[in-house]
């Protein structure tokens, strides 16, 4: 009978223990979809941005999914361009209350990219 009980507590803490660790996993993959939606989205505007003429490179919003990317052109030489890319909607949001990232709605994300005359 001791043995029943024994095996059952253990039984139980492994149990508990996987239920814990689905709970863990699920956070990360939602976290992990929202991170590559976003992250899909930045590379689309970037792709936009490339295929642009130099001489006509100017500021745009672009609306991809849930999110929406503004970019604006500033001439830096006769020969460049920085182009700062604004990403915002659903992500990551760190506080310094709370030392773990909580996902929040419009997160805004800033990201510079050079473009060079051709």
């Amino acid at each position: 009978m001791v043995e029943v009980i024994v095996a059952i507590v253990i039984l139980t803490v492994g149990v508990l223990g996987l239920a814990g660790t689905t709970g863990y996993i699920v956070r990360q993959v939602t976290l992990a979809n929202v991170m590559t939606q976003r992250s899909v989205a930045q590379q689309t505007v970037i792709e936009k941005v490339q295929a642009m003429p130099f001489a006509s490179l100017a500021s745009g919003t672009e609306s991809v999914g849930r999110y929406t990317v503004t970019w604006t052109s500033a001439t830096e030489t006769v020969q460049s361009k920085l182009v700062t890319i604004v990403t915002t909607g659903p992500g990551l949001q760190s506080s310094t209350a709370n030392p773990f990232p909580m996902m929040a709605d419009n997160v805004a994300d800033t990201f510079v990219y050079r473009v060079v005359s051709r």
